[in-house]
């Protein structure tokens, strides 16, 4: 659990961190010059001509997108209708090149295993018996399921009599 709160907190510090401005700029060569001042324009007035703040929403939108379409999906399947796990949600997420450290970091801190993919079944469960129920015992069941690779039979049973 500490390896994946450090982790998140590191991703989070890191991406807010990078300077966005210039990993965004497609090519100096390939943006126009700039067009001359207006001398009838006020000298006080500062334009910013950054297009990165409607590139990160758009991003972000279609990121959310990815991820509520991923959702849809895999909960309309009919052979194993579930949730999307914590690995499949980051990936989806990553459509987005801002977001791909992101689930490279989940992607080794967590792949999915038969107890990623239990925790994900039992949560569509839940969700579909109680729709604004809390979910956090089955996102703390992540961290068992990724530090050992299975569920034991305690956090399977307090699991399964939440769904009653």
């Amino acid at each position: 659990m500490r390896k994946m709160t450090f982790a998140t907190i590191f991703a989070a510090v890191a991406l807010t961190a990078l300077p966005l401005g210039k990993a965004l700029a497609i090519c100096e060569e390939c943006v126009p010059p700039p067009p001359p001042p207006h001398h009838d324009a006020p000298t006080g007035s500062s334009h910013g001509g950054s297009n990165v703040g409607p590139l990160i929403v758009a991003c972000g939108m279609v990121s959310a997108g990815a991820v509520i379409a991923g959702t849809v999906v895999q909960a309309n399947n009919q052979r194993d209708p579930r949730q999307l796990t914590i690995n499949e949600a980051a990936w989806l997420a990553a459509i987005c090149p801002g977001l791909l450290p992101v689930a490279l970091l989940v992607q080794s801190t967590c792949p999915d295993n038969r107890a990623t993919y239990q925790i994900a079944r039992l949560a569509f469960r839940f969700v579909q018996r109680h729709p604004f129920g809390d979910q956090t015992p089955f996102t703390n069941a992540y961290a068992e399921a990724c530090e050992n690779g299975r569920l034991s039979r305690k956090t399977r049973a307090y699991l399964r009599s939440l769904i009653r």
